[in-house]
């Protein structure tokens, strides 16, 4: 008996730290993720649109007891400095700060930029075509992202890709102490003949040119390897004292 308990104590400890080797490179990963992903704030609570649960509320006040025009400034890397600014009233658009690009194209060369709408898992980064990476410089009214005008037609659903969608990407490329990062920003403008939308989360590589994948977020597997680390642990504690039993 002795023996056996002997050779049972051994082998949960010889098990256990297998568990810790195998599940050390998971928890290393964890660490040294690259992906920085936030959410933007809930601003209408309780929700009284669908969209609202999900994000930051970009629509003005047509009702006359507000302003029907906003803006709001998003930092991206939560450096302190803002990024990107959206606006909202006549149109709901997107400017960058300083250095920053965002992936779009022109439709005309006398009109502002468009902001692609960009699928999920679409890969962001270098290029970007048949679009291209554009700034203020380049686009110094900003993108347009969702725009309505009534033009007698009842089919009409709005001008500009996010218009009448309520979840897109927008590419978006940010210069970080001289280096360039690549991140997403999801948003939506399912009603769009209110000049406005939905900004609901963003994320970005934090390896410079790095490529990201829309909608990538820090990985979730490595909780699951430590999750079940812990089961194991408690399972080898159970059977050791079950055997001291």
């Amino acid at each position: 008996m002795l023996a056996a308990h002997h050779y049972g104590r051994s082998g949960w400890r010889g098990l256990l730290l297998a568990s810790a080797v195998l599940l050390a490179p998971g928890v290393a990963a964890f660490a040294q993720g690259t992906i920085v992903y936030n959410r933007m704030p809930l601003n209408i609570v309780p929700p009284q649109f669908p969209w609202d649960a999900e994000g930051y509320r970009a629509i003005g006040d047509w009702g006359g007891t507000g302003s029907p025009y906003g803006s709001v400034s998003v930092d991206i890397n939560q450096d302190g400095q803002d990024d990107y600014l959206f606006t909202w009233g006549m149109d709901f658009g997107m400017s960058c700060f300083g250095d920053n690009k965002a992936a779009g194209y022109f439709l005309t060369p006398w009109e502002r930029a468009r902001a692609k709408a960009v699928p999920v898992n679409s890969v962001i980064g270098a290029s970007m075509s048949p679009v291209a990476w554009i700034g203020n410089q380049d686009s110094p009214f900003g993108f347009g992202l969702s725009s309505w005008r009534d033009i007698g037609d009842p089919d009409f659903k709005g001008i500009g890709e996010f218009a009448g969608v309520e979840s897109a990407y927008a590419g978006l490329q940010l210069q970080i102490n001289g280096n360039t990062h690549y991140g997403w920003i999801r948003l939506g403008a399912p009603l769009p003949f209110l000049n406005g939308g939905w900004i609901y989360d963003f994320a970005y590589e934090t390896r410079p040119g790095v490529p990201i994948l829309a909608g990538a977020v820090p990985e979730p597997s490595t909780w699951a390897l430590v999750i079940g680390g812990g089961v194991l642990v408690v399972w080898f504690k159970r059977k050791r004292n079950e055997r001291r039993g």
